[in-house]
């Protein structure tokens, strides 16, 4: 694996997103390409909203995330993982394929929000039609995960077995 796309959304997942790439990065890339996709902002403005008003608000949105963004990536050069961001305004699933494609991704690394089926149904999911028109391998990082699969691997301070055990 030559290049890692990891697309983020900024929320309060994306730290475990990170950290999962983070060790297939270490193991097996020699760049990770960090992404966010910041959906376009609507053309059309309630008539009780000063446009002004509106547009200040999603310029504090926008720098927001693109700090956040860097924050992550910071997060990730501390451990020497040799980073590039990429903040990209427009749809989000259509965003990510099109740079996946663009940096010959492999694979793609983001977040699902655990919605259920009929959520994906009505509304579909980024990470659903990523899936379907990636061409490349594509792991999704969910919501309720809290430590990566092959945690047992890593040994826990003060642990004195020689050969670590699964835990459930």
């Amino acid at each position: 694996m030559r290049n890692l796309l990891v697309a983020v959304d900024v929320s309060e997942m994306s730290g475990a997103v990170v950290e999962r790439a983070a060790c297939i990065a270490q193991s097996f890339t020699r760049k990770l390409w960090l992404m966010h996709v910041a959906p376009p902002t609507k053309s059309s403005v309630p008539f009780n909203l000063d446009r002004d008003v509106l547009r200040t608000q999603v310029a504090r949105q926008l720098r927001l995330q693109r700090r956040q963004l860097q924050d992550l990536a910071d997060q990730l050069r501390r451990q020497r993982i040799h980073v590039v961001t990429r903040f990209v305004l427009g749809t989000v699933s259509t965003a990510i394929l099109a740079e996946a494609e663009r940096i010959s991704a492999e694979p793609i690394i983001m977040g699902s929000h655990g919605h259920g089926n009929v959520y994906y149904a009505l509304f579909g999911g980024v990470g659903q039609k990523v899936m379907r028109n990636a061409s490349c391998p594509v792991m999704l990082v969910p919501p309720q995960l809290t430590k990566p699969h092959w945690h047992w691997m890593q040994r826990e301070e003060g642990e004195n077995r020689e050969i670590p055990q699964h835990r459930n």
